[in-house]
């Protein structure tokens, strides 16, 4: 994600846009849809799809569901958290469709089909999506940081540099904490 000059600049069009400001969404989509698309270039990458066609869908959806969100929004930082978890849900969302159409044409499918990769680069398969969406919400009950971690080092992508600025911690945190929530999914996944 690239550091914009104009942080102050998002955080007065979030509130512009918040209070109702004709033109602020407008603006805003302008100067963030660059980082929101390379997000989800990055969350897409290794997923065998098609990543420049498929970012462009799931940050205009992410939009769509950003527009009609009833946040107070804050910052910068609260923007791209908040992207980052409509990236997860549209992902899980995605994933779910996907698997009900491989049982409509009869495949079985589990969550335990394919080892979990729960990779630095990017979304796995379908049925591993959904079972990491699923165990957020466990996660989030006693590790609310690992959640936002995952959502933005898996389902946004980012890297460890930008995982650490939008979660304002080191880079050496950000690289301990993922090392640690991976142990615990992959655990969660095998069960």
């Amino acid at each position: 994600m690239q550091e914009h000059s104009q942080a102050g600049e998002v955080t007065r069009l979030l509130q512009d846009w918040q209070r109702g400001y004709a033109g602020a969404d407008e603006r805003l989509w302008s100067i963030v849809y660059f980082d929101l698309k390379n997000l989800a270039r990055s969350a897409l990458r290794d997923s065998g799809r098609d990543a420049r066609h498929d970012a462009t869908s799931l940050v205009n959806k992410a939009y769509l569901r950003l527009v009609g969100a009833d946040v107070d929004w804050n910052d910068r930082r609260h923007f791209f958290l908040i992207a980052a978890r409509a990236m997860r849900f549209i992902l899980a969302d995605e994933a779910r469709h996907q698997l009900a159409r491989k049982r409509g044409d009869g495949q079985v499918v589990s969550l335990e089909a394919e080892a979990p990769a729960l990779s630095d680069h990017g979304i796995g398969n379908p049925a591993e999506v959904l079972a990491i969406h699923q165990l957020l919400d466990r996660l989030a009950e006693v590790r609310p940081r690992h959640e936002q971690l995952v959502e933005l080092r898996y389902f946004a992508g980012l890297t460890v540099p930008e995982t650490a600025r939008i979660l304002q911690i080191t880079p050496r945190t950000v690289v301990r904490d993922w090392q640690a929530v991976r142990i615990w999914l992959l655990d969660k996944l095998r069960l």
